[in-house]
């Protein structure tokens, strides 16, 4: 049977596009389903592909670079290139480089997408694409990169059972680094990193590497191998350290975690504290491996748990409004000052931790930029007066302040606010959908939600809940309109869905709703 393989850093249009089709009867395997074209190439290099429907616009390795090094790998598969956007200069590229069609994805039904794959296989020759010499060894790396996006389950990792240890290493002032490095940042600092640890003698074939982007880079290290151990994992991720200083003049930070009980099943939770373990960089300084043995100083876990208090403050920060940030630091100064020393450092420590960690989605490397404390523990341990405290504070506040009044604009622009508009005037359609809103603030479903939240403080899927369940109220209340009737003239194509998402937002159903509000209007 031929091979056919789908590549898109959007997890819903690859699902999509999987469920199109019954690739089996149409005489295909389909090998894999790939955030972005690197990815991709990883498992090209272990079984040749036919067919690739490739997006355009991808992290790490886009769809164009994609066709190139398809190309320079000897390969001629069938490329149907889909793209949200109609942009002629990227066609003309596309076909260009080899693509054999080019179709927007708004333009993708299941019709659709069964007439391409039966007019690449009209093309393509009877037999799959021809095997690799050898048998090649499979890609732990490669499989660690779909793992990450839940496009394989973790166990296929190997046998997680006997243990692993994962390590989040984190680029301290990357950004420093960029101008000397040039443009192509894949080729010039993550391929050569990526090199650097492939090629030492600690990594074994069951072991992982997968760089997320070009500040986070992440390692597996299997237990599984004989003689193994933590403390082992923790010494080879010091030399991969020492190389990439050594050899690269790039300093990291790197978080530590291993599963305490069930493995296969605690694999994100790890994951995670491993990303998490790197932000002691902010408390205790960069440049160190940190576990959960440097909890005893400062626990990173328990004070993201306790950001909820501090997140009207770190909103009135990054927002720029003076007067929020007036009010909070009004409150939070006092109590620095009536508290007992040591409580006043723990409070103050607590707000900047979980302020600098909400600015890093902002900008990862944005606490290095503005020069800010990455030694906050220490630094606030050795002030020995209430006074001293405040100053120490609201010095910090300020600097971060004038940086985000400075850059309101660009964090916010108009984009954010005309996407917010076209929901207004669409939110009644059922088939309004995330992508086609995003697609009129220019950014990527995922940015453009984080910065809808930040903007307006209400995440974008309760804002169009909030207007729909809002017309629904009044439809309820002015007319005798049917329940399945108002479900669709305010956007929802399910009833049950509707009276869910109302009782949800109101607390009461669509039905109590009605019967404690119409007589207003008899």
């Amino acid at each position: 049977m031929l091979r056919a393989m789908i590549v898109d850093d959007e997890m819903m249009v690859r699902t999509t596009l999987e469920k199109m089709v019954d690739w089996e009867a149409e005489g295909f395997v389909l090998e894999g389903c790939y955030p972005n074209g690197q990815a991709a190439l990883d498992a090209l290099s272990r079984r040749p592909a036919d067919l690739i429907f490739t997006d355009i616009r991808m992290p790490v390795c886009d769809g164009l670079e994609l066709i190139d090094r398809v190309h320079a790998m000897g390969l001629s598969p069938y490329i149907v290139v889909l793209s949200a956007f109609d942009d002629f200069p990227q066609v003309k590229q596309a076909f260009k480089k080899g693509a054999s069609d080019y179709v927007l994805k708004q333009e993708v039904t299941s019709d659709r997408m069964l007439e391409l794959v039966r007019e690449a296989k009209e093309k393509l020759p009877a037999g799959p694409a021809e095997e690799p010499a050898a048998e090649a060894l499979p890609n732990v790396s490669a499989v660690f990169g779909d793992v990450f996006f839940h496009n394989a389950d973790p166990r296929s990792l190997g046998d997680l059972e006997q243990g692993y240890v994962i390590g989040c290493f984190f680029l301290d002032e990357v950004y420093r680094e960029l101008p000397r490095l040039g443009g192509d940042v894949h080729a010039t600092l993550t391929q050569p990193l990526t090199r650097l640890v492939m090629q030492m003698p600690q990594m074994k074939p069951t072991d992982g590497f997968y760089s997320l982007d070009v500040s986070r880079h992440f390692l597996f290290y299997s237990l599984a191998q004989p003689g193994r151990t933590a403390d082992k994992a923790r010494a080879f991720f010091s030399l991969v350290q020492k190389a990439w200083k050594n050899y690269m003049n790039i300093s990291c930070t790197v978080g530590v975690a291993i599963p305490h009980k069930r493995p296969a099943e605690n694999f994100y939770t790890v994951l995670e504290q491993a990303e998490t373990n790197t932000t002691l960089r902010y408390v205790l300084g960069p440049g160190r491996i940190y576990d959960e043995s440097y909890y005893a100083r400062f626990d990173p876990v328990t004070a993201l748990r306790q950001a909820k208090s501090c997140m009207p403050f770190i909103r009135a920060v990054m927002n720029a409004d003076f007067a929020g940030v007036e009010r909070y630091k009004t409150e939070l100064v006092g109590a620095m000052q009536d508290l007992p020393l040591a409580q006043g450092q723990s409070l103050a420590l607590l707000y900047l931790y979980n302020l600098y960690y909400e600015m890093g989605f902002y900008d990862m490397q944005i606490a290095y930029k503005l020069g800010l404390d990455h030694q906050l523990y220490d630094r606030l341990h050795s002030i020995e007066t209430q006074r001293d405290l405040v100053i120490y504070f609201t010095s910090a506040l300020r600097r971060i302040m004038e940086y985000f009044e400075s850059n309101y604009d660009q964090r916010f622009p108009d984009s954010v606010l005309k996407a917010k508009r076209y929901v207004d005037d669409n939110y009644m359609r059922a088939d309004l959908s995330l992508k086609e809103v995003s697609e009129h603030s220019g950014y990527n479903e995922k940015y453009f939600c984080t910065l809808f939240k930040k903007r307006f403080e209400v995440s974008y899927s309760d804002y169009v809940n909030q207007l729909r369940v809002s017309a629904a109220k009044d439809l309820l209340e002015k007319s005798a309109m049917r329940m399945y009737e108002i479900a669709d003239a305010v956007g929802y194509n399910n009833v049950e869905h509707f009276m869910r998402v109302f009782k949800k937002v109101t607390g009461v159903t669509p039905k109590q709703y009605r019967k404690e509000n119409v007589k207003k209007y008899q």
